[in-house]
């Protein structure tokens, strides 16, 4: 089924988030060839469902500039490793979708450089998608497909401002990156319900500093670093607020 975007013609470009659908696929009690076949169906799918005349596919590289930022980043509460199958098989995916001319960027995360791509896109007036299923990306200005749901929807610049700033008062326990305690999403949703636009920044910081006053603003940095998708290719590395924002 191909899914009509409000203009009803083809995407210039699919930017697509390979990580996310390898390790769904890694998780799979499957062979080698099967996972890859798996793999390729599925790039084959979201291409023609979003009607994009050409796609760029990321994959994970090596290192995150995010260790950098929180040594527990993605520290998963059980503590337990990957298991030994899984993670095999999902080396192995990686290895074979970059042997198709997929990209890997080093020291980031695959929606760091979906989140780039959009960027670039964006400034040069192209019509794109970007195909996900992370929550994160949708802080990202523009259209976006959900090759799981099967569900395209855009979001405009404020939205993702908004998201962004919702993220920054809950965290993400997904990530294990720590937000204000007490703060959930219904929470969060009422504690920026009026707020404008331009304020909104502000009303986080507050609930920061009100919550951790003697160090709020290196808690918030840590918070907004490990959440916030990069927009260029020089940005993989720790910055202030100032720096975007």
């Amino acid at each position: 089924m191909k899914i009509k975007n409000s203009k009803g013609k083809p995407f210039d470009k699919c930017f697509i988030d390979a990580d996310s659908l390898i390790f769904r696929i890694a998780l799979k009690d499957i062979t080698l060839k099967l996972a890859k076949e798996y793999y390729d169906k599925s790039i084959e799918d979201i291409v023609w469902n979003t009607c994009s005349d050409e796609v760029f596919v990321a994959l994970k590289g090596k290192g995150n500039f995010r260790y950098d930022v929180a040594k527990d980043y993605k520290l998963h509460r059980s503590g337990k490793p990957l298991d030994a199958k899984v993670a095999k098989r999902r080396k192995s995916l990686n290895n074979y979708a970059y042997s198709l001319g997929h990209h890997k960027s080093d020291n980031c995360e695959a929606d760091d450089v979906v989140s780039i791509w959009a960027q670039e896109a964006l400034d040069a007036g192209v019509h794109y998608v970007i195909a996900h299923i992370d929550k994160d990306i949708d802080m990202v200005e523009g259209w976006h497909y959900n090759f799981t749901k099967e569900t395209l929807y855009y979001i405009c610049k404020d939205q993702g401002y908004r998201k962004m700033c919702l993220q920054m008062l809950t965290g993400d326990s997904t990530d294990n990156i720590q937000g204000l305690v007490g703060i959930g999403p219904k929470k969060a949703e009422k504690l920026l319900a009026d707020v404008p636009q331009p304020d909104m920044l502000d009303k986080v910081r507050e609930a920061w500093e009100e919550a951790h006053p003697e160090d709020w603003k290196d808690r918030l940095e840590v918070c907004w670093n490990l959440l916030y998708m990069r927009r260029n290719w020089d940005g993989f590395r720790r910055l202030t607020l100032e720096d975007t924002l």
